[in-house]
């Protein structure tokens, strides 16, 4: 991961193509995320106009906010087809991974987010 100390959101979706048409048609704040097929896409790039998502695995939690895992890949969906994007989703839905790199992360859901990066307030 480029920023383990950044707390992240998510948002879970149910299908496939919403995590793609999200990926690739959408403009997030640098900390958002998704939770699809048991795996985080976690916005870790440097830049919300140039989106980086770290694929990671949730193997344990702790607490409210705590992962422990393995980022298991890496996409810059930015200039990407859908299908690029698809088949990247499914190599890791199907354990197809390109690394296993422990992680130790803070995730919450968008509901309870509150953050400097996408200054999301909790109610």
């Amino acid at each position: 991961m480029k920023h383990p100390d950044r707390v992240f959101s998510f948002k879970e979706l149910e299908a496939e193509d919403d995590l793609v048409e999200a990926m690739t048609n959408h403009h997030w704040p640098i900390c958002y995320g998704f939770y699809y097929g048991n795996h985080l896409y976690l916005g870790d790039g440097d830049s919300e106009d140039d989106p980086e998502y770290a694929a990671a695995t949730v193997d344990k939690t702790e607490g409210h906010q705590g992962v422990h895992g393995r980022e298991v890949g890496r996409i810059r969906p930015r200039g990407m087809s859908s299908d690029e994007v698809r088949r990247f989703i499914q190599d890791i839905t199907e354990g197809n991974y390109a690394s296993e790199n422990p992680i130790q992360i803070c995730v919450e859901p968008i509901w309870h987010h509150s953050c400097t990066f996408c200054r999301l307030e909790e109610d």
